[in-house]
């Protein structure tokens, strides 16, 4: 199973994406469930009609959703625009998402996390001997996974920095790699193949 921690947002109307969902997390969740690989994006969405909306359409691209929380007090994100606080994403959060699944064979987180959000993340992710994927927002200084990448499992670690601009090649070649280690291939093979597969030579870690 492939795991993606991060909130979903949907784009709007703005983009022509038949699914309706945006964020790097919805994008990278959508790419490996094409990949044939249970999916399942823990995070959380806001208790209004956007998060309803969010939830149907994760469901409809084949994204399990068991682990997604709803947060009153947050507002799913849409794109382009500002809806005020989002919705929490704490390490408590974390730990009871992840807690309702099994067999978690890759983890990616989509987005940044606060430290003890991130070891709540790693940590489950050594318990299940899980890869991990972290992604690093463009242009930054700090370290993908909240700052502590000396807390993780032993399995295959990428620390993946997001392109600017447009994301879905990026989260493409994500959910394939996801899936390339998910099914068990060699880390430096997958990630090979999963460059290679958009034309890219180099993405990273």
């Amino acid at each position: 199973m492939i795991v993606v921690l991060g909130r979903p947002a949907l784009d709007g109307g703005r983009a022509p994406a038949a699914e309706g969902l945006a964020g790097m997390g919805a994008a990278i969740a959508l790419a490996s469930a094409r990949e044939g690989v249970r999916t399942e994006l823990v995070g959380s969405v806001g208790d209004d009609p956007e998060g309803d909306r969010a939830i149907v359409l994760l469901g409809r691209a084949g994204v399990g959703h068991a682990a997604l929380l709803r947060d009153p007090a947050g507002h799913t994100p849409l794109a382009g625009k500002d809806r005020g606080p989002l919705p929490r994403l704490e390490a408590a959060d974390i730990e009871l998402g992840l807690g309702y699944l099994a067999d978690i064979r890759v983890l990616i987180l989509a987005e940044p996390l606060p430290p003890d959000g991130a070891a709540a993340a790693l940590t489950a992710a050594a318990y299940h001997g899980a890869s991990v994927i972290a992604i690093v927002p463009s242009g930054s200084s700090e370290p993908a996974a909240g700052g502590v990448p000396e807390l993780g499992p032993t399995a295959p670690r990428f620390d993946l920095e997001a392109p600017r601009g447009e994301i879905a090649p990026f989260a493409e070649m994500v959910g394939r790699l996801a899936a390339g280690l998910a099914r068990g291939d060699e880390p430096a093979l997958a990630f090979a193949a999963a460059t290679r597969s958009i034309g890219w030579e180099r993405a990273g870690r």
